[in-house]
C-alpha cells in the first residue's frame, strides 16, 4: 500500500515536470521577473551618475570663476573676497553646500620657480598661512618671475542614495571632487589684499 502510494506520488511528480517543462505560457512573466532587478539597478545607477556628472561640472565652474574673477582685479578687500566666495557657493545649488570648501591663494613665484603663498582666503576651511608653501604645485608654463599666480582649490563630497548603499563595499561615502584652476592676473602683475 505505502509502495503504491509513493509510486504515484512519483508518477505524478514526474507527469507535472513534464507538463511544467512543456508550458510555455508564463515564460515572458519569469524572465521579466529574472531582468527586473538588473534593469532596477541600472536605472538608479545612471540617476546616481547624472547627479555625480552635474556636480562635477558645478564644481569646475565654481572654481574656473572664481579664480578668473579674482585675477580680473589688482585690489581685493577681504569682505569682498568673502562675498565672491560666499556667491559662488551658489553655484552648487540645488546640492547641499555644507561640505564645499573652496581656497583662493595668490603665490607669489621666485626666479627658481618656488611658489609661497602672498595672501589666501577661505570659505568653510581654514586660509592659507602667508609665506607657507604653496599646497599646488604651479606648472612650470605658467612660472614668471615676479609675476603673480591665483590658485582656486575647490574640494566637495557628493553623497547619494545609490553611494551610501554601496559605501560598505567600496569604503567610499559619496563622490569626492577636488578641483583646482590657476589664472595669471590681468591688470597688473600682482593683487593685493586688505
Amino acid at each position: 500500500m505505502i509502495m503504491k502510494r509513493s509510486l504515484s506520488f512519483f508518477r505524478f511528480a514526474r507527469s507535472r515536470a513534464r507538463h511544467l517543462l512543456r508550458d510555455r505560457s508564463a515564460a515572458s512573466g519569469v524572465e521579466f521577473a529574472l531582468v527586473l532587478p538588473i534593469l532596477v539597478m541600472l536605472l538608479f545607477g545612471t540617476v546616481d551618475l547624472g547627479h555625480a556628472l552635474t556636480v562635477s561640472r558645478k564644481i569646475d565652474e565654481i572654481a574656473s570663476s572664481t579664480g578668473d574673477m579674482i585675477s580680473q582685479q589688482g585690489s581685493w578687500t577681504k569682505s569682498d573676497v568673502a562675498k565672491l566666495l560666499s556667491g559662488a557657493s551658489f553655484i552648487l545649488q540645488p546640492y547641499e553646500t555644507t561640505g564645499l570648501t573652496i581656497i583662493v591663494a595668490v603665490d607669489d613665484i621666485t626666479k627658481s620657480g618656488n611658489a609661497t603663498v602672498n595672501w589666501s582666503a577661505a570659505l568653510n576651511t581654514s586660509a592659507l598661512n602667508s609665506g607657507a608653501a604653496s599646497a599646488i604645485e604651479v606648472p612650470s608654463q605658467i612660472q614668471d618671475d615676479g609675476v603673480q599666480v591665483v590658485l582656486t582649490r575647490v574640494q566637495y563630497t557628493l553623497t547619494t542614495p545609490v553611494s551610501a548603499f554601496f559605501s560598505n563595499f567600496t569604503g567610499q561615502n559619496g563622490y569626492s571632487f577636488d578641483r583646482h584652476y590657476f589664472n595669471r592676473p590681468r591688470v597688473g602683475d600682482k593683487i593685493t589684499y586688505n
